[in-house]
């Protein structure tokens, strides 16, 4: 069972929870705490019982026995919310969710609280929740708490999974040169700048990483910068390299994955997409990108339903978007394809798959004209593209 309270980026641990006190102080604390407002001896028992229990590790017995005191003092916020901790503990984080936000209810400014029901959000794969619940402690915490840093990881992770870059660029390059041994800050911030292109800056990133060792980390990112060169055979070594180092990556699972789609070796792609599902049920790239496999293998129904799972994930992402029109080609219905293209356009002009797309589409509607403008805007398109990845795959060789 994964630990509650600890977070990992790649071989980075950070502890995820919010109190300078350690568990056993907490613990003793609520128990002092809840005992002066327990009356009746058989509650303090049980409560007694239910700390020596989640103290030494006995979690669902010590669930049990935090829910018998609770029934007789629902009141105390403070051992519902250490009964929340306990749920999630066993990965029960909806039960320690309902409990969290109980306690909440009465404590809303109470940000460690707040913070356990952000990360059991986490876990579950809620990010947007979590992002919500997580904003709402760092807009509270003291600027001088020394866990700011572990919320402030833990968030820009959110924002990298929900595809916002730039929100985790603003939100850490203020602190990469205070510590340029920070791994999991350069990591993070890292993928975010190559993402956004800035690949001087994300250079940078790699390099710290790689000065503290041969890490996965600093493979994956090296793939990434490779394969935004269209160099795919080093992004595949740096890839196969990441994962021999660290086979638990689901982003590495997830890219090489692309990497094999790209290569045709649809087989191969599919078993990747799906190790990185089976190590994280909320990787998008994955959802995303098995959903387009399917669909190119005419799947159509096992296409739609990772394709609604990344949607979920992203809403507003214009790849899945994308690929919901294509699907919807693909199942007869080219009207409608069609006018979720030209929407997609509106959206983002200069993704040129579906300038490409949308021509092709037009004239099997007999939109002849259409067809051909949007055949011109997409080869303009292509050469640009073509010409600056030549440029990006020089500087890499300098």
């Amino acid at each position: 069972m994964q630990r509650n309270h600890i977070v990992r980026y790649g071989n980075y641990i950070t502890p995820g929870i919010t109190k300078a006190m350690s568990l056993w102080q907490i613990l003793t604390f609520l128990l002092l705490a809840s005992l002066a407002s327990a009356q009746d001896e058989s509650s303090q028992r049980e409560l007694s019982r239910a700390v020596e229990l989640h103290q030494s590790g006995h979690y669902t017995e010590a669930i049990t026995s935090y829910r018998a005191f609770l029934k007789a003092h629902p009141e105390a916020d403070a051992v519902r919310s250490n009964l929340g901790a306990a749920l999630a503990h066993e990965g029960r984080y909806t039960e320690a969710i309902q409990e969290y936000a109980l306690a909440l209810s009465t404590q809303p400014t109470n940000y460690g609280i707040r913070f356990n029901l952000a990360l059991a959000y986490y876990k579950m794969g809620e990010t947007m929740q979590a992002v919500k619940e997580f904003e709402e402690v760092y807009a509270i915490q003291p600027a001088n708490d020394p866990e700011r840093r572990r919320l402030m990881l833990l968030l820009a992770e959110c924002y990298l999974r929900q595809g916002e870059d730039e929100r985790v660029i603003a939100l850490l390059d203020p602190l990469a040169d205070i510590d340029p041994n920070d791994l999991a800050l350069a990591y993070l911030l890292g993928t975010a700048l190559l993402h956004q292109g800035q690949d001087e800056r994300g250079a940078l990133m790699i390099q710290r990483i790689l000065r503290n060792g041969d890490t996965a980390e600093a493979h994956m990112l090296m793939a990434f910068t490779h394969m935004k060169a269209n160099d795919k055979k080093v992004a595949t070594q740096e890839v196969d390299r990441a994962l021999t180092l660290n086979p638990n990556l689901p982003e590495a699972y997830s890219l090489r994955g692309r990497l094999a789609f790209l290569a045709s070796d649809l087989d191969g792609a599919e078993r990747a997409f799906r190790k990185a599902l089976a190590l994280d049920a909320t990787a998008f790239d994955a959802h995303l990108w098995l959903g387009t496999l399917l669909r190119q293998e005419g799947k159509l129904k096992g296409a739609r339903s990772s394709l609604e799972l990344a949607i979920q994930m992203r809403p507003k992402d214009v790849r899945v978007s994308y690929q919901f029109a294509l699907l919807s080609s693909d199942e007869g219905d080219d009207r409608r394809a069609a006018a979720l293209l030209e929407e997609l356009i509106k959206r983002m002009p200069d993704y040129i798959e579906v300038h490409r797309s949308l021509s092709t589409i037009y004239f099997r509607l007999g939109r002849v004209e259409e067809g051909r403008q949007e055949k011109k805007i997409a080869e303009a398109m292509d050469a640009a593209i073509q010409a600056k990845d030549q440029e990006r795959g020089r500087s890499l060789q300098k």
